[in-house]
């Protein structure tokens, strides 16, 4: 049985996170380097429309998405942060209003495949 979309997407999504959450974590590590540059990952929604994803048709009565298979996912410099005197522009203030938000995108993705399997059983069971 082939993979369902949505657990596919929401995989790309918590790999997405989990690679922010560490660039964030790295930011708040060299707080204090100089000349560091704070890193973030570009958003999800950009790498998302770039996976080149189509349908396919199995079944004259069934479409199914394809598999968009495992991700990798680049940091890049964070444009338009202004330095400090000793060159870093890392802000803690940002990085931890971005460390709760990715927290928060992690949860609700968290729940939305806990709702989606607790549907999958129930239709299973009848």
């Amino acid at each position: 049985m082939d993979e369902l979309a949505l657990f596919s997407i929401a995989s790309d999504r918590n790999r997405w996170l989990a690679t922010r959450s560490a660039a964030l974590a790295d930011n708040i590590a060299n707080a204090d380097t100089p000349n560091f540059k704070a890193k973030d990952v570009p958003s999800f929604e950009a790498a998302l429309s770039s996976a080149n994803v189509a349908m396919l048709r199995t079944n004259s009565n069934h479409l199914a998405p394809t598999q968009f298979g495992a991700r990798a996912f680049d940091t890049v410099a964070r444009p338009g942060e202004v330095p400090k005197h000793s060159g870093n522009t890392v802000s803690l203030e940002t990085e931890l209003a971005n460390l709760g938000e990715t927290r928060s995108q992690h949860s609700m993705v968290s729940g939305v495949i806990s709702a989606f399997h607790r549907m999958l059983l129930s239709s299973v069971r009848g």
